[in-house]
């Protein structure tokens, strides 16, 4: 490997981005000169629904939720994406619409962003690429199709457990900057439904719940509340993709 290789190889070990982190090492050096960093103010919009994705964003660091365009219908929570994957997607299957409001998490996030042209250049000329990043997006509809038999078969307690699972996973440690609101926006549900919840959570030393946050205390409990909800799409991630959820 020459001195520009071994450059690069530190550069891809040094990155957050856990899919960026699984590609070939030719396959990062392909993109990985596109890439600008970028910081994300908390809540922020990152991509409308409706308008033209222009670029493919994956995080580093915080979670990025993305919701339906649901009109004046509440806007359910779609997908969670964090370090393990990028937005922006369909684009790269010719839809360049985006049929999500994509936001930032409380915390904010940071992102290696990188224009669409040139990753669908690459993509074109490294099949492996593609294979990689599309593999990803598969995962992801997994998750989403989770999602939707969850909201139509489960009770609260479980959906709740599984979404703070999902969090947890993405988060850099045990707190998950979320209020009640903001979690019962996610399932569409009343607050007050989240809060007796959390209060049953807390009583059986699973979790722990302020105003403002969440603490992990018992990970195994709260598998076991949220039963077969959740692990699906992870461990289709953990074989296809790269390991992160340690399931």
């Amino acid at each position: 490997m020459n001195c520009e290789g071994v450059l690069v190889a530190a550069i891809q070990k040094d990155t957050a981005n856990i899919l960026l982190r699984s590609l070939s090492p030719p396959d990062y050096a392909s993109v990985s000169r596109h890439f600008t960093r970028v910081a994300c103010a908390p809540r922020s919009i990152i991509q409308p629904a409706g308008q033209m994705i222009e670029f493919l964003d994956f995080p580093e660091d915080g979670i990025l939720t993305l919701g339906s365009d649901a009109g004046a219908r509440a806007a359910c929570l779609t997908a969670l994406v964090g370090r393990e994957g990028f937005i922006g997607w369909s684009a790269l299957m010719n839809a360049r619409l985006s049929p999500y409001h994509i936001r930032a998490g409380r915390e904010g996030a940071s992102v290696l962003r990188m224009e669409i042209n040139p990753m669908l250049q690459r993509m074109e000329d490294r099949p492996s690429l593609r294979a990689s990043l599309l593999r990803y997006v598969h995962a992801v509809m997994i998750q989403m199709t989770a999602t939707i038999v969850s909201s139509k078969t489960d009770p609260i307690e479980r959906r709740l457990a599984r979404l703070i699972l999902m969090h947890h996973d993405r988060a850099s440690g045990d707190h998950i900057c979320a209020t009640h609101q903001d979690l019962a926006d996610m399932l569409v549900v009343r607050r007050a439904s989240i809060t007796d919840a959390l209060h049953v959570m807390e009583g059986d030393q699973l979790i722990a719940s302020t105003r403002n946050r969440v603490v992990m205390r018992n990970r195994p409990g709260l598998c076991l509340v949220a039963g077969d909800t959740y692990g699906v799409a992870e461990e289709h991630y953990g074989r296809c993709v790269a390991s992160l959820f340690g399931l």
